[in-house]
C-alpha cells in the first residue's frame, strides 16, 4: 500500500500551494456565506422588532421561559448541595474533635 491510497489513481498528489489555494477559496466562500447570513438576520430583526422581552405589562405577570425555570431549579439544587456539604463538613469536624480513635 502506498502513502496515497486515499487519492484516486488518476489524480496527482496535491502540492502545498494547491492545498493552500483550496483552503483560501473555502475560507472566502465561508466568509461570503456568513456575510449573507448576517445580512439576512439583520434584515429580519429590522422587519420583526421583538417587543416581547419577557417583562410583561402591568396587567399580566412576567413570562418565565424554560431556561429561566431551569436556572431557578439549578440554583435551588446547588444551594441544597452546598448546605448538605457544609453540614457534612461540620459533622466530620465534630466527630474528629470529640471521638477518640
Amino acid at each position: 500500500m502506498s502513502a496515497h491510497d486515499w487519492q484516486p489513481d488518476d489524480e496527482q498528489p496535491k502540492t502545498r500551494a494547491d492545498y493552500r489555494r483550496e483552503q483560501e477559496a473555502a475560507g472566502r466562500a465561508f466568509e461570503e456565506r456568513d456575510r449573507k447570513r448576517v445580512a439576512v438576520e439583520r434584515k429580519y430583526a429590522r422587519e420583526h422588532p421583538d417587543s416581547d422581552d419577557g417583562a410583561g405589562t402591568d396587567d399580566e405577570p412576567p413570562v418565565v421561559t424554560t431556561t429561566d425555570a431551569k436556572q431557578q431549579r439549578l440554583k435551588r439544587r446547588l444551594n441544597w448541595a452546598i448546605f448538605w456539604l457544609a453540614l457534612g463538613i461540620i459533622a466530620v469536624f465534630l466527630i474528629l474533635r470529640f471521638v477518640e480513635f
